[in-house]
């Protein structure tokens, strides 16, 4: 037991050095720290601009010839067998009225029967609702681009009004690297879950097949609310309060915004944090799937975030006697992120999101 408590301790002593300026992730990275909360932009994804050019100014919503152009350049033009995408990058996508997604240069991803969403880098979304049961299938096109929202396509032909945006409720997809890096994209609390679905073969090798994004505002906000909530005088559970204390304190040192991590463990989902620190990720088991952090090579965590239902963040018991719970007291709910990103039962995302976190142990 001492030796568990010793290593926090150790690290109470132990400021971490300041963190240099995030490099880019590199091709591969299982994993990505982000800072953003809602809407959660698709840079913090660490893959690429989605195609639009980072030194031009912002413009507006626009109207156009067959459809209109988002704020940052994307047009969408709108006929009876799709919607095309162009990005300023050159990259063209075209989202056929069979629910398939296609590249100008061959290759195809899907289908998705119902529709998508398509998210870009300016912020704006395209949402493609498709009818299968009708010879005109494309239905309506929605280009949401923050209070505004256009619909260039209506009741199956073309359309030109202006409408205030509603809820999405089907699937929903993010356009990465140069527009033609597609993602589903589903959140299980602040773990956003990235399932590649399409792209280009010359890209194949550069674009990760997964990846997940820890949003750690609301895990820093929760390490500061923990020790407020175990107040008892017990030694052992203080000196468990106080390493959380000191960990909230240099949060934002142990959690750099824009880090990549390192894998730690080939059979575990581990990996390095700065500082000396580990985060895990248990995608089966008990309350899962859940993060822990620890403190170090301790093989007991320090704090665990379980991440279905009401995410929420738990004080691992310091008391290891038979019978002791997993859990000191009351759990802290973790604020609410990537409202719009989360996990829909109705669509399958929990059971998809938790095949992506398996593949990651292969």
């Amino acid at each position: 037991m001492g030796m568990l408590l010793a290593l926090p301790t150790v690290l109470l002593l132990q400021d971490p050095p300041p963190a240099p300026p995030p490099a880019p992730p590199p091709p591969h990275a299982e994993v990505v720290l982000a800072e953003a909360a809602d809407p959660v932009p698709l840079r913090a994804f660490g893959l690429g601009e989605g195609g639009l050019d980072p030194g031009a100014e912002p413009g507006r919503l626009r109207w156009a010839e067959h459809g209109c152009t988002t704020g940052g350049g994307v047009s969408v033009e709108c006929r009876a067998v799709g919607v095309k995408l162009t990005f300023p990058s050159g990259r063209e996508l075209l989202f056929a009225a069979d629910g398939a997604l296609h590249l100008r240069s061959g290759e195809a991803g899907g289908p998705f029967p119902f529709g998508a969403e398509l998210r870009l880098g300016d912020g704006s979304a395209v949402r493609v609702l498709l009818a299968p049961g009708r010879q005109d299938r494309l239905r309506e096109v929605c280009v949401v681009d923050g209070g505004r929202a256009a619909l260039p396509w209506r009741r199956g032909q073309p359309a030109r009004e202006s409408v205030d945006p509603a809820a999405w409720a089907g699937v929903r997809l993010s356009c990465c690297g140069d527009g033609g890096d597609l993602f589903r994209t589903i959140g299980l609390g602040p773990l956003v879950v990235l399932d590649r679905v399409l792209v280009a073969a010359d890209r194949e090798r550069e674009v990760p097949r997964e990846r997940l994004v820890v949003l750690t505002a609301p895990l820093l906000q929760s390490l500061a609310a923990l020790p407020r909530q175990h107040r008892a005088p017990d030694p052992l559970l203080r000196q468990a309060v106080r390493a959380v204390a000191a960990t909230a304190d240099r949060g934002g040192a142990v959690f750099p915004a824009g880090a990549s991590l390192q894998r730690t463990e080939r059979e575990e989902l581990r990996w390095a944090l700065r500082g000396g620190y580990e985060l895990q990720l248990a995608p089966d088991g008990p309350n899962a799937p859940r993060l822990a952090l620890f403190a170090g090579r301790s093989a007991r965590p320090m704090v665990e975030w379980t991440l279905g239902g009401s995410p929420a963040a738990f004080l691992t018991n310091p008391d290891e006697q038979p019978g002791a719970g997993r859990w000191h007291g009351n759990g802290t709910r973790l604020p609410r992120v990537a409202a719009d990103l989360q996990a829909r039962a109705d669509l399958g995302e929990p059971g998809l999101a938790l095949q992506v976190l398996q593949r990651l142990r292969r």
